[in-house]
């Protein structure tokens, strides 16, 4: 089985001070988008889990603690499994890669092997905060810390360009500059009545300063305003028709267009 799980965008994400499981309370609309992971995988004897990315290789990915989550609401479920993760996304980018795959996962062999889906705050602690988003894999407002998840339909469709610093952000150590910070001043736009922000920029730009002038190049290029999303490092903005992408920056892994879609996951039998 071949799955293709898709990239997300926050279009806006408050934090708030207070914290529960010392994770802070948000709130955030997310949308999928046209970025994909690719997994492959099938039952085996063993169980072997790879990544294209070897530095995935070494550590206990979102994949193992799924997996191990999985098992520990299905005591009864003996199955194994060949994994391999071909990554596009690029992770520590705020673009949700590992949760992505992590949802990706829960959500085939819980409706694959008709297993108990483990609920909401229990992936949130086990796996992380955006996999639930991923597991119902729509366009979606995000509450409490990630386990409240609230569909919703923006009627239209969203085209953005998203631009990918080399340079990936630890969410860990943002959200511990966004504790240190006393100003939180929020940068707001709007798109259809919906305002665009991110309450974690000045935390992000403290861990990273060269974001601001990451964020100056892309608007002096572009002729438009970019965001960041989620904890970083990504940047993102909303546009209205697609042009020829200028040359491409040393300081971006890669620029290019992408699109609001319907569904983060996408499954294939071939």
């Amino acid at each position: 089985m071949n799955l293709k799980t898709s990239a997300k965008i926050n279009l806006n994400l408050k934090i708030f001070s207070e914290k529960q499981d010392n994770l802070h309370k948000l709130s955030s609309l997310m949308i999928p988008v046209d970025i994909y992971d690719n997994i492959e995988i099938e039952e085996s004897i063993s169980e072997t889990i790879k990544f294209s990315d070897e530095n995935l290789n070494k550590i206990e990915s979102t994949i193992h603690k799924a997996l191990k989550l999985i098992r520990k609401n299905n005591p009864s479920f003996d199955k194994n499994f060949d994994i391999y993760v071909d990554k596009k996304i690029p992770y520590n980018s705020g673009l949700g890669g590992g949760s992505s795959d992590a949802g990706a996962l829960i959500r085939y062999l819980c409706d694959n092997y008709e297993l108990d889906l483990p609920s909401n705050l229990e992936i949130v602690r086990e796996v992380g905060s955006d996999v639930p988003f991923f597991v119902e894999g729509v366009t979606a407002v995000i509450h409490g810390i990630g386990e409240v998840i609230e569909p919703i339909d923006l009627n239209n469709d969203l085209d953005l360009l998203i631009a990918v610093p080399k340079v990936g952000l630890s969410t860990k150590d943002v959200f511990n500059s966004f504790d240190t910070l006393n100003s939180k001043n929020r940068d707001t736009d709007t798109w259809n009545a919906i305002e665009i922000f991110n309450d974690l920029w000045p935390a992000a730009t403290a861990v990273y300063p060269e974001l601001v002038s990451l964020r100056e190049a892309l608007q002096e290029k572009y002729q438009n305003k970019f965001f960041m999303s989620g904890s970083g490092s990504s940047f993102f903005s909303i546009i209205e028709s697609r042009e020829e992408l200028k040359a491409k920056s040393e300081s971006f892994s890669f620029i290019q267009y992408c699109k609001k879609i319907d569904c983060s996951l996408y499954q294939n039998d071939d």
